[in-house]
């Protein structure tokens, strides 16, 4: 019996894109355990301000640029869900910022 190879390429942007949300998430529950009560101090808004967006950015980017590689290497799915849910925790970030500087 003969077994068929299947060689399927893999989109590794996409699914960073789709995983680096997630990972930002964690981020910001890792700091939030860190600073306790004290969300006010220095070294938790340098983080937050500067951690967060960056690994968003980063899955956004990602995301962005393996809808170009889905002809070749399939992961629709990873794609375009990474592309929705970087969208959507950069909204609700954009939303905690506003939280933080008008309260």
């Amino acid at each position: 019996m003969k077994f068929i190879k299947i060689e399927r390429k893999i989109n590794h942007l996409a699914i960073a894109g789709f995983l680096l949300p997630f990972a930002s998430c964690g981020i910001v529950g890792a700091l939030i355990l860190w600073a306790r009560e004290d969300i006010s101090s220095l070294r938790f808004l340098l983080s937050y301000f500067s951690l967060v967006p960056g690994v968003l950015g980063g899955g956004l980017f990602c995301s962005i640029r393996s809808i170009g590689l889905i002809e070749e290497q399939n992961d629709k799915d990873y794609a375009y869900s990474g592309l929705t849910l970087n969208i959507v925790f950069l909204l609700i970030y954009f939303v905690s910022i506003i939280y933080f500087l008008g309260g």
